[in-house]
């Protein structure tokens, strides 16, 4: 996913502190069908976290106009929806307070595997706005602080 300029700030970039992850589903009956990615369908196939170092959120690179991932090889073929997600922390210390921003795109998936994809989650639905790393102050960490905890489910490694 490409977007010439990440505005807010998250886990990529050191002064634009965000989350970023990649979800995939399968587009059935139909990528363009009402029904398509409803229910738990959904499966996290990337994701790229702030690190606690010396008692702080490191964020892995300080610019950022491009999100590269790779498919697990054993998704099976078929159509599927993608959902890039950027989750940008800066005002996250208040429930309500992480923003959201999401691309999507349909693909399809030629010569895959045999794999099954998992664990399945439902979007939305996926988040409560609770999670530690959604609710969270990045620059008041506790002494006690233990990592940053991705939301969502694990990442399906294929």
């Amino acid at each position: 996913m490409k977007n010439n300029d990440f505005y807010h700030p998250g886990a990529l970039i050191v002064d634009r502190r965000q989350y970023f992850s990649a979800y995939m589903s399968p587009a059935v009956p139909a990528a363009n069908s009402p029904q398509a990615g409803t229910g738990k369908t959904w499966f996290k196939i990337w994701e790229d976290a702030p690190v606690y170092e010396n008692g702080q959120l490191v964020f892995p690179s300080t610019t950022i106009d491009e999100i590269t991932f790779t498919i697990p090889k054993s998704l099976p073929s078929g159509q599927y929806l993608v959902r890039g997600e950027q989750i940008a922390l800066h005002v996250a210390s208040t429930v309500g307070g992480a923003q959201f921003y999401i691309g999507c795109a349909q693909l399809n998936v030629i010569n895959g595997g045999n794999g099954e994809p998992g664990p399945l989650v439902s979007i939305p639905g996926v988040y409560t706005g609770y999670e530690p790393g959604i609710l969270i102050n990045i620059y008041d960490l506790p002494p006690d602080y233990p990592g940053y905890t991705s939301p969502g489910p694990a990442v399906w490694q294929g």
